[in-house]
């Protein structure tokens, strides 16, 4: 018997096709919709929306790193959960995660369980602070 997750989009972002393709077919087979992209620009210049989802992304990626994505998303009043996984762990980044609003930090060689949960809580999270409205109908 599976979960019954939320209908959720996870945006996964890492310049690692192997591991996005990985974890794309991980996640949509817990039954999210799932969009990837190659870099952090790639996603900010996407018309993205992330009402009902989260981000899932790499720290370490050229050009524009996991952190200057959140600054971005801040500077952009965006509020959107996001996980940030890294493959080396460093308090630092940790630190500097967590103070640019990442709602958890995680290593890539986290088990699947530990990420579900990390996605779960985070989509609670964002659902607290965005309620779903049920549709309205005027007569």
């Amino acid at each position: 018997m599976s979960i019954q997750r939320p209908i959720a989009t996870i945006h996964i972002i890492d310049d690692d096709p192997v591991l996005l393709d990985s974890l794309a077919l991980v996640l949509k087979s817990e039954g999210y919709a799932v969009r990837i992209y190659a870099s952090a620009h790639t996603f900010l210049d996407t018309n993205w929306q992330c009402e009902t989802g989260c981000i899932v992304t790499d720290v370490h990626m050229p050009e524009m790193n996991g952190l200057d994505l959140l600054t971005a998303l801040a500077e952009r009043r965006n509020d959107v959960p996001v996980i940030v996984r890294t493959g080396r762990a460093d308090a630092q980044i940790e630190v500097a995660a967590m103070k640019l609003g990442a709602c958890n930090l995680l290593s890539k060689h986290s088990d699947t369980t530990t990420l579900l949960s990390s996605i779960d809580a985070a989509l609670k999270r964002r659902n607290k602070l965005h309620p779903v409205q049920p549709a309205r109908f005027d007569s």
